[in-house]
């Protein structure tokens, strides 16, 4: 079982703090203007558990797939 991050957009703040921390995994989506989270094979753990102690927002989950 692989695990994968999940942003809850109504607690999101849009602060962008998790596309600082991990590009790869948090974009801005431009059509939408909300950040969603790529669909990867694999999450880097460690620099999404940064970008979830920095979340204002406390939005940043797991989710096992």
């Amino acid at each position: 079982m692989t695990r994968a991050p999940s942003l809850d957009r109504s607690e999101c703040t849009d602060c962008e703090t998790c596309i600082d921390l991990c590009p790869g995994v948090f974009k801005k989506n431009m059509d939408t203007g909300c950040i969603d989270v790529a669909d990867l094979p694999g999450y880097p753990e460690d620099a999404i558990q940064e970008a979830m102690a920095f979340c204002p927002g406390q939005c940043i989950t797991w989710e096992d797939s």
